[in-house]
């Protein structure tokens, strides 16, 4: 075959189960990298370097504005259409210096009949006038200002971690690239042009200016094949060499001297801000240096043993709940360092106080050359069991690589084929870590931006919303914008024709290669003992007769082990269950062994970063929604499996709960409420929790603002010299929760590489306990309801929380709670129907600008089927649309499309797909099949099947059953959180619907003059957004119930 793609490096990466091998055109200067590593999943990466030089959010607004159409297929949705019958789903985020464009695919068959489609809409998009109207920005018929990307923007715009970013960023970087709000801001968004996009698109989407990047399962041959393809029709490299962004920009340098900047963001709770320093640092293509200010970062900050968490978090009288350390990825490193909930009078004495201990670090006198060392084989080995895990570390270097690398392609190899430099680190001395040190976070000046709550601000900014509001409605011919976005609507919603769809066959689904796991059971678990299977001979010759543990084996080939302990909080004592968010924080407790030894709690926090890759209690297991579940996971080396053993024996049996140290872990929750108040999400999550779910349930009693008080009162009793009551019931808590009527151990990776994987749990059995009677039920949430929960019927929540400006809102629902009920797959179906990109929720919400997003989801473990809204710009009538879209599809009025139906099919294959992309997710499925959802072994497999089998009028017949009475008062409740101002109109509709509202109003820390002043337009404050590059993205999570139901915008 003859092609154009030259091949620049192809190695095999020693630390991890891949290849990389990268080409480049010579006629176009296009770039392809493929990173091949076993996966049911293909994933590209398509990556646009994009310099901008002002606030306008040409970059965020185009990569919108890319999935409305391009020349060759010039309709809305048609890719994301596509993508629904091909397994596939599509995504695209914009940082600083990157717009990059995805695509996950169950299988390299749908894969590659996107891949085509998929590049003709970057290098050829349609950016026509209507699109811009609806998608960037536009005032509605109401006076309400909408547009999908203003929506997204005002959402996050006025959070406290935005203003500090953006005001570090222009004193770090003056008049580069780097200084502005690559995603827009609202005042410039409104005054962006369709032409000023579709220049940018010209300038910079550029064949020598893009580089695909594909990881998974795939036949190279047929890649290069329609890669050659493509690059036939693209415009050959100009006889001069076009400008790169950033790379041939003036460079910028370190600050000489510190820029102290305070700042202000709008909240009416003044009693905690945040600080960023942030430092330019090593040139990217020095690795060493940069692999040395990942490490640093770490040595500084990643437990409580490290100088700063130590210094300025745990203490008695905490400066702050967390320091977090972060980098830019530029073309010098950005280092930044957020210190967050810092009370708002000791802003200034903790900036000053970590400037000093940064100078403290630098001195060889104070430095811990040991522990660096053991922070340097931790950072390697987390890596390593990253890269085993998924190929996502190795994509985002070639995306870092393909922005500021050479145009040979030889900086690749450098970055990724071996981790040299990790051995090159371990042998500094203390000298050159403190010259080091001293050169990029002392010396080097920083920007550090202290930001401060004011409530003044927040009621200017409100009375300046319901001012230009009002201005709006006199302004605008309200008649003549009404039909304005109507045509463009027209528009943009023509239909595809149906000849392009049946020309795009669907990839057979038995092509899509899943992970297979050996599941084994043994002990107190009688299901899968297959003792014929060579790992179930060998754990069968290793058990113990009559051994009183319940063992779920996965078995695969792995470096890393990972054991798991999982308990019923069903066990533990109603009023108890408060205190487990103190044991959460038993990795950081001192140890006192039988025989009186103590090992101070320092030494257990490095010994267990030196011995394990991760170790942690939390409520919930893996992140699913099982939230009755405490389960305690420990994460190693397979050849410290014995060791990972002996350290939950230590832990859950030795540990000491040491006054001075449950004291700090009071003092961080409750400084840490005010700053999850500004979360829109978690209030209205709040609210629907203490609501519909009683005392029992951790959903309940874990909740921040029902345990608040509860640990302000733990304080008192600690300050008054009770603290021996706090004592006893922690006591009482780790008996009864670590029972071993109560435990069921899981543990997946490479069993037949461990020598005794029974037997060696002895020792965590007590002399006083050498059998189990009865196994603890799995606990289920919907067990544990208040009476308002068990009816689900005509009541509504609203909270009121000043400081986020777009809606959160959820209406509930009851299904089945049993997870092979035959109406379970059909609400799957339906609900995929729903909400699926560009289908009937997407276009009605979505795309009129009514929210971000909105979706359908089940929750069988509390029995809700759930309509949420995400980010509403105008919520009450995006619950009106989502009614009637239900309702049409109920009553017949709109009918169900094969297409489609096939579409929602494919789009749960792809999530099940997704679900599994490496064997430890693949194997913690099993066990969450066969013993906690108890729907036998491989149930996504089965559903698939009968999800083929389900017709027209099941649907029609599901949506009267369940989904209509979703939005009718008399069976269902819904919750919101609010702007104080929103609270009348919200109060207003929903008695009109037949609620009965009830309001609760978060409490802030001083008397609100005018909680109700201020427009329904407002900022929120963003707190889903990851603070280590903001990136803006082109959509949200599809929710389920095998996964974390928590809303992020990271995938559509």
């Amino acid at each position: 075959m003859s092609t154009n793609f030259k091949l620049q490096t192809a190695f095999d990466v020693d630390y991890s189960p891949c290849k990389v091998s990268k080409w480049r055109s010579s006629r176009t200067g296009l770039q392809l990298t493929l990173i091949d590593q076993q996966s049911p999943i293909v994933e590209g990466y398509f990556a646009v370097a994009t310099e901008c030089f002002d606030d306008s959010g040409s970059p965020h607004t185009l990569e919108h504005l890319v999935f409305m159409g391009s020349k060759k297929y010039p309709f809305k949705g048609l890719l994301d259409t596509l993508g629904n019958l091909a397994f596939s789903s599509t995504n695209a985020w914009t940082g600083t210096d990157q717009t990059v464009y995805t695509l996950s695919t169950a299988g390299w068959e749908g894969f590659k009949k996107l891949l085509p489609i998929y590049l003709d809409h970057l290098f050829h998009p349609t950016i026509t006038d209507e699109a811009c109207y609806t998608e960037v920005y536009h005032v509605d018929g109401n006076a309400r200002e909408k547009g999908v990307v203003f929506s997204e923007l005002i959402g996050i715009e006025d959070n406290s971690f935005s203003i500090a970013n953006l005001h570090s960023k222009r004193a770090l970087y003056g008049k580069s690239g780097y200084a502005y709000e690559t995603g827009g801001i609202t005042k410039n968004l409104r005054e962006l042009t369709s032409g000023e996009i579709r220049q940018y698109h010209k300038d910079n989407y550029r064949p020598d200016n893009l580089d695909v990047i594909v990881t998974g399962t795939v036949d190279k041959n047929e890649l290069l094949k329609i890669m050659t393809e493509i690059d036939d029709e693209l415009p050959a490299l100009p006889a001069i060499a076009q400008r790169r962004p950033f790379v041939d920009s003036p460079e910028v340098l370190p600050l000489t001297t510190q820029v102290v900047r305070e700042v202000q963001f709008p909240d009416q709770d003044e009693t905690t801000g945040e600080i960023l320093l942030s430092w330019i640092g090593p040139d990217f293509k020095d690795i060493v240096s940069n692999i040395a200010i990942d490490i640093l970062g770490t040595y500084l900050t990643d437990s409580p043993i490290s100088l700063l968490q130590k210094s300025l978090v745990e203490i008695n009288e905490p400066l702050a709940s967390n320091v977090e350390y972060h980098t830019d990825d530029y073309i010098r490193t950005g280092i930044n360092l957020s210190i967050s909930s810092i009370p708002t009078e000791k802003l200034k004495e903790c900036f000053e106080t970590t400037i000093k201990l940064l100078e403290t670090a630098s001195n060889p006198e104070y430095f811990d050359l040991k522990r660096i060392k053991e922070v340097i084989e931790t950072v390697k080995t987390e890596f390593i069991y990253t890269t085993e895990l998924t190929p996502e570390s190795i994509s985002k270097i070639a995306i870092d690589e393909f922005l500021y690398g050479n145009v040979d392609g030889s900086e690749l190899a450098k970055m990724s084929k071996n981790l040299d430099e990790y051995d090159i680190l371990a042998g500094w001395t203390v000298d050159q870590w403190c010259s080091f040190l001293k050169k990029y976070l002392v010396d080097n000046k920083c920007v550090a931006v202290l930001a401060r709550p004011s409530s003044t601000l927040y009621l200017q900014k409100k009375l300046e919303e319901k001012k230009t509001f009002k201005e709006r409605k006199t302004k605008f011919d309200l008649k003549q914008l009404r039909e304005k976005l109507k045509n463009a609507q027209a528009l943009n919603d023509m239909p595809i024709p149906d000849e392009i769809l049946a020309k795009f066959e669907q990839p057979d689904p038995a092509k899509i290669e899943f992970i297979q796991t050996t599941s084994i059971g043994c002990g107190l678990n009688k299901k899968n003992n297959n003792h014929e299977l060579a790992v179930g001979k060998h754990i069968h010759n290793d058990t113990p007769k009559d051994f009183p543990l319940f063992f779920h084996f996965e078995h695969f080939r792995s470096q890393f082990i990972c054991l798991n302990i999982i308990t019923s909080s069903f066990a533990i004592d109603e009023e108890l269950l408060p205190y487990l968010a103190l044991l959460e924080d038993i990795t950081s407790l001192p140890i006192v062994l039988e025989d009186g030894t103590v090992i101070p709690y320092e030494s257990v926090i490095s010994q267990l970063k030196k011995e394990t890759i991760e170790t942690d209690l939390s409520t919930s297991f893996s992140g699913r929604n099982f939230e009755e579940i405490v389960s305690f996971r420990i994460q190693v080396k397979r050849e410290n499996y014995e060791k990972a053993i002996e350290w939950f024996k230590k832990l859950i049996r030795f540990t000491k709960f040491d006054e001075q140290r449950i004291t700090v872990s009071i003092k961080k929750l409750i400084n840490s409420l005010p700053e999850k108040k500004r979360s829109g999400s978690l209030m209205m999550q709040s609210i629907l929790n203490r609501t519909v779910f009683g005392k029992r349930s951790l959903r309940h009693s874990k909740d921040p603002l029902f345990s608040n008080e509860f640990y302000e009162e733990m304080l008192k009793k600690i300050e008054v010299g009770r603290y021996s009551e706090i004592e006893e019931k922690l006591e009482k808590i780790r008996t009864e929760l670590f029972n071993l009527n109560n435990m069921r151990i899981f543990i997946s990776g490479d069993i037949l590489s461990l020598e005794n994987p029974v037997s060696s749990w002895k020792k965590l059995i007590p002399l006083e306990q050498s059998s189990v009677s009865k196994l603890e039920p799995i606990p289920r949430s919907f067990n544990a309801k208040s009476e308002v929960g068990k009816k689900l019927s005509g009541k509504a929540y609203l909270i009121t929380a000043p400081a986020t400006g777009a809606v959160f809102l959820e209406s509930i629902t009851a299904i089945p709670t049993d997870y092979l009920d035959e109406d379970i797959p059909k609400i799957a179906l339906a609900s995929e129907y729903l909400q699926t990109v560009e289908g009937p929720l997407w276009r009605g919400i979505r795309g009129t600008g009514l929210a971000y997003g909105a979706n359908i989801y089940r929750e069988l473990e509390c029995g809700h089927l759930a309509f949420s809204i995400y980010r509403g710009s105008d919520a009450l009538k995006a619950l009106e649309v989502a009614k009637k879209i239900v309702n049409d599809y109920a009553d017949g009025t709109l009918k169900f499309e094969e297409t489609m139906v096939h579409g929602a099919i494919s789009s749960i294959v792809n999530a099940v797909a997704s679900g599994e992309t490496n064997y430890f997710r693949a194997a913690e499925n099993q066990f969450l099949d066969t013993v906690l959802m108890e729907r036998g072994p491989h149930y996504n497999k089965k559903l698939i099947a009968k999800l083929g089998k389900i017709t027209v009028f099941d649907l029609k017949e599901i949506m009267q059953k369940y989904f209509v009475p979703l939005f009718d008062s008399k069976s269902s409740l819904i919750f919101a959180c609010i702007q104080p101002a929103k609270l009348e109109d919200f109060r207003k509709a929903l008695e009109t619907d037949g609620f009965q509202v009830n309001v609760e109003n978060i409490a802030v820390s001083h008397e609100d003059d005018d909680g109700e002043s201020g427009s329904e337009y407002d900022s929120e404050d963003g707190s889903e957004e990851d603070e280590e590059d903001e990136e803006y993205e082109e959509d949200e999570d599809d929710e389920d119930e095998e996964d974390d139901e928590d809303e992020d915008e990271e995938t559509k």
